[in-house]
């Protein structure tokens, strides 16, 4: 049996495990324990089989192609995993296997309270449709698998459909994803009205002939559609609405997963159709990725909701994925490949990593909700003494998030600035230069913001006293919410220390498209001097660790073990409460003074007075205003709205006037034929 044989039966067996996880769960909802087994079981399995299928295809550098069956005549529904569509299927496989696990214990929450057998039926249907949307071969069938993911999402974020803030977040991500979706459906037409195919196979062949002016457009719709999925500022509006609200278990799956079907349709239509086309399409991907990172965090910044933090985040982390592609195109445009190959590899690893570092906070977040039933840190404290295991798991999410070692977070991160130096000093164009060097400096900035957002998050919510008695009654999740958020966390640890492996993924799909295999080893000469290879890492780690461990032997050894005296931290005499402690909203202040024009804040400070000089109590709020929101978004509903105002005087009931509108319609039809 052949690598490629082997690899189809796991991929068979992951979308059989989902379809049966997608059924079953209703089956048996009478009863609830065993369809939530069922469900989770199924999900489990599904993303074993896919991750086994995935990686088989990467390391032998094959690609599957099975048909499924026939639609009608010219429409065949058919899987094809080829180097790129099996990256994302390791993306979408590996989280499942862990939000799966994970979901066993969440959900008990829910039980007596919700259809648990209906949500695990959603959950293994949209992983279903995630696979399928970056594994079909054709316009119609994407489309097809891309609005099966969109409702699935949509009624799974509308799961608690009784909150009001759930039904408006719901109705508001309905809505902008049917806008990404009507753009990449005008895209689709255009290409098939110049092939006269729907069979990405032409599309690979034919679209580079297309005259550049229809280039621009598809990828100004592509832009727009895909940039809409993915939460790109300013298209963003609905994704720190739709994931706080929706479970913990398929935020993490939407942040973490979801919103990379859009990278890999983006990636799919510009590299693999158009080649990466003209340069400035990657000079926008890198203004859009970069306005959205800086944007995305300082938003993030501002949030004390931990899982609209986590939100906003994702918006950055999109942004820097972004930079990385747009980097690749700008490199490929100059006939630079072994730079486009770097720039794509670490737009790639970035992929893979924020996908484990997010779900596993997202799911860490769901941990603190599941304990506290809040997602207000202000309403925490203290929890690192409650919840331990949550704690150093979610600590380990946010060291990834803030690219700090030894986690795959840093080697990701490390490698798109390391290709955005190349672009500042190894691009022709002056103003290319300066834009590199611009990107470099934004990106610096938001990685020292990300790490602001995590410590101002994990310090309020797990240090110091509890504030309320819910943070003060709180107890440990269940085991198997710990196991889900530790497979990931192994996962970002091994990802930092032995990033070769994951090179040896992400170098199928840049040879695929660049041709440069050994390019990738320039990744490694400055973080190892020692021969400039990806494995030196793993040898540095080791050396490192072995060499921290000789050291507190022999300080043990010499001077033995210490004495320490844990005491109460004297307060000039009187006792610390929780009230003295830093809140999120002072940590964060300093810095979102300093843009607060930009963001939109409304500082408000109220001083209770019981003395002329002293004041009793000071309380002190920040609201973020949503400039974009105010000045993009609002002017245009309303102009829409005006114009609905006027297109609805046609509607004056007059069936002589809708027949001469018929009449007019047809006459058009006739001459546009013609």
């Amino acid at each position: 049996m052949s690598v490629a044989d082997l690899a189809a039966i796991w991929f068979l067996a992951a979308l059989s495990w989902l379809l049966i996880g997608s059924i079953t769960p209703l089956l048996t909802a009478g009863h609830q324990p065993i369809a939530k087994r069922l469900a989770h079981g199924s999900a489990c399995l599904g993303g074993l089989c896919g991750s086994l299928a995935a990686i088989l295809v990467l390391v032998s550098q094959t690609t599957l192609v099975l048909t499924a069956w026939r639609i009608m005549p010219g429409l065949v529904w058919r899987f094809q995993v080829d180097a790129l569509s099996a990256f994302f299927l390791l993306v979408i496989s590996v989280v499942l296997v862990a939000v799966a696990v994970y979901s066993d214990g969440y959900v008990r929450k829910y039980e007596q309270k919700k259809n648990v057998a209906y949500l695990g039926a959603l959950l293994n249907g949209f992983a279903l449709s995630m696979m399928a949307v970056v594994t079909v071969t054709s316009s119609v069938t994407f489309l097809i698998a891309w609005e099966v993911m969109s409702l699935i999402s949509f009624l799974l974020v509308m799961f608690e459909h009784e909150k009001e803030q759930v039904r408006t977040a719901g109705y508001i991500y309905f809505v902008m994803t049917h806008i990404a979706t009507a753009f990449i459906i005008l895209s689709f037409l255009i290409m098939f009205g110049f092939t006269d195919s729907i069979e990405f196979m032409v599309y690979q062949q034919q679209l580079m002939q297309l005259p550049d002016g229809i280039k621009n457009m598809i990828f100004l719709m592509c832009l727009i559609g895909f940039g809409t999925k993915a939460g790109v500022i300013p298209l963003h509006i609905w994704l720190p609405r739709a994931h706080p609200v929706a479970p913990s278990s398929i935020s993490a799956l939407m942040s973490a997963v979801m919103i990379k079907t859009a990278i890999y349709g983006l990636m799919r239509i510009l590299v693999d159709f158009f080649g990466g086309g003209p340069a400035w399409w990657g000079q926008v991907l890198l203004a859009a990725g970069i306005l959205s990172a800086i944007w995305g965090i300082l938003l993030a910044l501002a949030e004390n909701d931990i899982k609209r933090f986590l939100a906003y985040s994702s918006t950055e982390n999109i942004g820097i994925i972004l930079a990385g592609l747009g980097t690749a195109l700008i490199f490929k445009a100059s006939e630079q490949p072994v730079m486009a190959s770097l720039a794509l590899t670490a737009a790639l690893f970035h992929i893979l990593s924020h996908a484990w570092f997010k779900g596993l906070l997202f799911m860490g977040a769901g941990s603190v909700l599941y304990a506290t039933h809040t997602k207000n840190i202000n309403e925490l404290g203290g929890l690192i003494r409650k919840m331990p295991w949550t704690a150093a798991l979610f600590l380990v999410g946010g060291m990834a998030l803030a690219a700090l070692p030894p986690f795959s977070g840093l080697i990701s991160e490390w490698l798109i600035l390391q290709s955005l130096l190349h672009l500042t000093f190894d691009s022709s164009g002056f103003w290319l230069k300066i834009a590199g060097a611009l990107a470099l400096a934004l990106l610096a900035l938001t990685g020292a913001f990300a790490a602001g957002g995590i410590v101002k998050q994990f310090g309020t919510a797990f240090l110091a006293m509890p504030r309320t008695q819910a943070a003060e009654q709180a107890t440990e999740v269940p085991r198997s919410m710990r196991l889900g958020m530790a497979i990931l966390a192994i996962l970002l640890v091994v990802g930092g220390l032995w990033p070769s492996g994951i090179l040896q993924l992400t170098g199928s799909v840049t040879n695929r498209y660049f041709g440069q295999l050994d390019g990738t080893r320039l990744l490694w000469q400055p973080v190892s001097t020692v021969t400039g290879g990806a494995a030196d890492m793993t040898v540095l780690a080791g050396v490192f660790i072995l060499s921290a461990v000789l050291l507190f032997g022999l300080l043990r050894w010499k001077f033995g073990r210490g004495t320490v005296v844990v005491d109460e931290t004297w307060n000039c005499g009187t006792p610390l409460t929780p009230s003295m402690e830093y809140t999120g909203t002072s940590y964060s202040h300093p810095v979102l003074m300093i843009f607060q024009n930009m963001l939109g804040i409304n500082r408000q400070v109220a001083v209770e007075r019981e003395y002329p000089y002293y004041p009793k109590k000071i309380s002190h709020r920040l609201q973020v205003q949503a400039n974009m929101e105010a000045y993009l978004y609002k002017p245009l509903i309303a102009a829409m709205l005006a114009l609905s105002q006027r297109i609805r005087t046609i509607q004056n009931g007059n069936l002589q006037n809708y027949l001469a509108y018929m009449v007019g319609a047809l006459v058009i039809a006739l001459i546009w034929s013609r």
